[in-house]
Formats: structure tokens, sequence, C-alpha cells
């Protein structure tokens, strides 16, 4: 088990209680893996529409520090057309950013798409679904496979 992978977290702090699920799930799961806080760094946002400038700046500024980046966040189905918008916005900047060939570690999606606050909270307990754990679970794999390409 590598315990030197750095990972860099991109946390979207809208919808308050669902990040902090997200975030304590994600951070219990470091701990589980053996690693500790030196091994992540947590970037927070606004919202979601602005994790892919900060995971385009990460890989900027600073790729050769993180060996993977997560994000981290929801978008709840609203009565307008908001979560469209913003829900497709926000995949389509990230997926062109990681199908970039100049994009050289793995980045993971963790943003959660609800239609409601209720099936927000039961994916991001950290008792329950644990989309957190999941999230940092599936990084750390990916990061083994991108070292093993």
């Amino acid at each position: 088990m590598n315990k030197n992978i750095k990972f860099a977290i991109v946390l979207s702090e809208f919808n308050k209680e669902v990040s902090e699920n997200l975030i304590h799930g994600s951070t219990n799961k470091l701990i589980e893996l053996g690693l500790s806080e030196k091994n992540y760094k947590i970037f927070t946002v606004p919202g979601a529409f602005e994790i892919p400038g900060l995971v385009k700046q990460i890989l900027s500024k600073s790729q050769d520090s993180y060996d993977v980046i997560v994000t981290l966040g929801c978008i709840i189905k609203g009565e307008t057309a908001h979560f469209e918008y913003i829900s497709s916005s926000v995949f389509n900047a990230l997926s062109e950013i990681v199908i970039d060939e100049k994009t050289n570690i793995p980045i993971i999606l963790g943003i959660l798409t609800t239609y409601n606050y209720e099936q927000a909270l039961e994916r991001s307990d950290p008792n329950k679904k644990n989309k957190g754990a999941e999230v940092i679970l599936a990084a750390y794999n990916s990061v083994e496979n991108f070292k093993n390409i």
C-alpha cells in the first residue's frame, strides 16, 4: 500500500452539511488507508461551478505536487433549470480537463447530483453510502493504475 500518495481535494462549500459529510468521509478513508494530513490538501470553492477552474489552476501551478485531484460537492435539483446548466457545465469542463493530453494525473469526480436534499444527505452520510470514502478509494486505485501504465 503506497503511503506517499499526495491528494489535492477540491471541495465546494455550497450545501454545507453535504460538503462537510463528504469531506469527513474522505478524510476518514484516507486515515483508514494509512495516510495522514501530510498526504492531502483541501482547497475550497464557493460552489460546484468553480471546481473546474481551481482544478485547472492546480494542474498548471502545482501538478507535480499531487498524484491525484479529487473533486467533491453537490448539485441539487431545484425548481428551475439551474441544476441542468450547472451540472452540465461542471461535468463538461472537468471532462475536457481529464482528457487533455497535458493532464498526467487522475482527476476523480465526486460531485453528487441529486433530485433533493434528502438524497444528498443520504449519499454523503459517512455512516451510510459514504460517497466521500468511495471517491477516495477510487482516487487511490487510479493513482496505482496510472503508475502501472
